[in-house]
């Protein structure tokens, strides 16, 4: 589709900013956690990818590259505020109310939620992202590689330990 695009064929562009919108959002929002910031910093990402799609080699997936450049922009505002970066989770993970479920098992699966959503935010930025891209937007370690500009072997090595860094903390609250 990207490609039809590159050839002059607006409508494809718009399809792929309908189809990838919601999801660079969100994922841009959790990095610089101000909404307003998200849409503008969404916005720039697919203004880079439509003037400068030209140098996207298709080496990766067109996901992986326009999370690149939403990555990057994210980090780059952040890194401009002089703060650390925390990844607010309240849109990662949605729990949706099932129809015959509990008040107290949908009460117990929000606690959980918060958990999560807490223990994230105590985690390195590195983690954070690895995570964040591998679980909540369904990357494989090869995509979240290329994003992160590492092997996929070293995405592999920083996700597991991500996973055992977030374990740790998770129990650790737990008996806190």
């Amino acid at each position: 589709m990207f490609r039809r695009y590159l050839t002059g064929d607006t409508e494809a562009f718009e399809t792929l900013v309908l189809h990838y919108e919601n999801e660079l959002f969100h994922f841009i929002n959790r990095i610089v956690d101000d909404y307003h910031e998200a849409k503008h910093l969404t916005i720039e990402a697919f203004a880079r990818l439509a003037v400068g799609g030209s140098k996207f080699a298709e080496l990766s997936s067109l996901k992986t590259y326009l999370f690149t450049i939403g990555k990057n922009l994210a980090t780059g505002y952040v890194k401009s505020r002089g703060r650390v970066q925390h990844i607010s989770f309240e849109d990662a993970v949605e729990m949706p109310f099932d129809d015959g479920e509990t008040p107290e098992s949908y009460i117990e699966r929000e606690e959980v939620r918060q958990r999560i959503h807490e223990a994230m935010d105590g985690l390195k930025e590195e983690y954070r992202t690895v995570l964040l891209l591998l679980y909540f937007e369904d990357m494989s370690y090869l995509q979240a590689g290329r994003a992160m500009r590492k092997s996929e072997k070293q995405i592999k090595h920083l996700a597991y330990r991500a996973k055992a860094a977030l374990r740790k903390k998770l129990n650790k609250d737990q008996f806190a």
